[in-house]
């Protein structure tokens, strides 16, 4: 399909009565919606990864003011010294981690506005097989309320709180620059 409005190739150039009549249904639906979100590219198609993704339900707690951990706490392996989404608390796994090994990735990019940085990452589209895994442990985390730990190659890349169960096979990993989304890109990609 031509969503440039131009002719399909091949065609005559003209569209059948039905598609101007549909698209002025879509425009006078949307024309009472505040605000339209910009579309993404559709994923690509899942492929195995060469680095693998593990979450990993966490709790945090402080370090004492010496810096030292508690009991069974450790701090997590940030990509980077003062890694803005790991922060300097200290964490202790709870339950089973879940590896996701294919997936499709796309890099997502959300520009600089109201005085707020632009902010990078990539988007990860899990295979059907998988993402059962992904809603399973997102909807733990969301009902006992833990962040999780989004590790790739044994450094942890973000950990965010369960906002709600992440029920399509989709999500996303954050990060602060150009430079570490081709970073994890590679990571994720590039086999050595």
């Amino acid at each position: 399909m031509n969503y440039r409005g131009g002719p399909v190739a091949g065609g005559s150039g003209r569209r059948p009565a039905g598609a101007g009549i549909a698209l002025a249904a879509v425009a006078l639906t949307c024309a009472g919606c505040g605000h339209v979100l910009p579309l993404r590219p559709a994923p690509a198609a899942p492929r195995q990864l060469a680095s693998a993704i593990v979450l990993q339900r966490v709790l945090g707690q402080p370090p004492s003011p010496a810096g030292k951990c508690p009991a069974g706490y450790a701090r997590l392996s940030a990509p980077a010294a003062d890694f803005p989404t790991v922060s300097d608390a200290c964490y202790r796994k709870v339950g089973q981690p879940v590896t996701f090994t294919s997936a499709a990735v796309s890099n997502i990019y959300q520009p600089a506005e109201n005085q707020q940085p632009a902010m990078y990452g990539l988007a990860i589209s899990l295979p059907a097989a998988e993402a059962a895994e992904l809603t399973a442990i997102t909807t733990e985390a969301f009902h006992s309320q833990d962040p999780m730990a989004i590790s790739v190659a044994g450094k942890t890349w973000e950990v965010p709180d369960a906002e709600a169960p992440l029920t399509n096979g989709q999500f996303e990993i954050a990060v602060q620059s150009k430079n570490l989304d081709l970073q994890l890109q590679r990571t994720l990609l590039q086999r050595t």
